[in-house]
């Protein structure tokens, strides 16, 4: 009897830190995505421009593909655009804190410029008149603490894109009505920027795993990295106050750089190029990025 008591409180404690440690062990946060929508300023340039349509269409697919984007990093549980949207506007009027769902983020985005345009150039040497499309979009992303209603991040971010093929003037289309397939560019790349963006400010990049020269990034396929890619890498030092508004920061200390060598579903590798002290937990941030024609090579 007495043998088999201590068998199973040597199950018990052994089994203990592996409880404690899932107990602690932090789970993904949840983020509410509100519906996409264009300053009042926009909209009624837009309308005066007569293509209304076409930033409907960029709306109505950024709305889509941001929720994509940031559903595939893996950081969230996202939660329905068009409840949180409702829930929002109605906190906003009784002047109550949004609650969705005991959601921790609220990310709310606004399209404040965009422009489809066709560039001419007239090449006397030819003798002939050629024109490029070119899409330029600007929105601004707000990351929202919804327990504490305290905006953690605010970013603008700007995509340009032009067409690769000149068209002569014959084969001109109207603009706006031309093939979507330079707008679906422009919104994938702003809809990664904002995931990417959003990933980083609330769980920063880090390296999970070391062996020899390569690190392994917490970071997958659908996240934005790219073979190529400079990373800086810092770790962890002393609490800092700021003297003026008393703030509570913490010190990065720069231990290197890691390059992307390896990119897959779950992580991805990289190879250590600089190292003042490059180890598991360090916070890594984007130095140099890469075009995609240099990531195809």
């Amino acid at each position: 009897m007495k043998t088999f008591r201590f068998l199973a409180l040597a199950l018990a404690l052994i089994g203990l830190p592996a409880a404690l440690v899932a107990q602690d062990a932090p789970g993904k946060k949840k983020i509410a995505i509100t519906k996409i929508a264009a300053t009042d300023a926009l909209k009624s340039r837009m309308a005066k421009q007569g293509v209304t349509l076409s930033l409907e269409s960029v709306l109505q697919a950024l709305d889509s593909q941001v929720y994509d984007r940031v559903l595939n990093t893996r950081r969230f549980d996202v939660l329905e655009r068009s409840d949180a949207d409702a829930l929002a506007t109605e906190a906003a009027a009784t002047g109550s804190a949004f609650s969705f769902n005991q959601v921790d983020y609220l990310l709310t985005i606004r399209v404040d410029s965009f422009n489809d345009r066709l560039d001419t150039r007239k090449l006397a040497s030819l003798g002939k008149t050629v024109s490029a499309r070119t899409i330029e979009l600007s929105a601004v992303a707000k990351i929202t603490e919804v327990a504490t209603q305290r905006a953690i991040a605010s970013t603008n971010f700007t995509v340009t894109k032009r067409d690769a093929e000149n068209r002569s003037a014959s084969q001109i289309e109207k603009r706006g009505e031309a093939s979507d397939e330079l707008l679906i560019q422009v919104v994938r790349e702003m809809a990664q920027k904002i995931a990417s963006r959003a990933a980083d400010a609330i769980y920063p990049a880090r390296i999970i795993g070391k062996r020899d020269k390569t690190v392994t990034i917490n970071r997958n396929d659908q996240s934005g990295v790219k073979v190529g890619q400079v990373w800086e890498a810092f770790i962890y030092g002393d609490e800092l106050e700021d003297p003026d508004t008393g703030e509570v920061t913490r010190e990065e200390v720069y231990v290197g750089t890691v390059k992307i060598s390896r990119v897959t579903p779950q992580n991805s590798q990289a190879l250590i190029e600089e190292d003042s002290g490059v180890d598991r937990g360090a916070v890594i941030r984007l130095k140099d990025d890469v075009g995609e024609e240099e990531e195809e090579e």
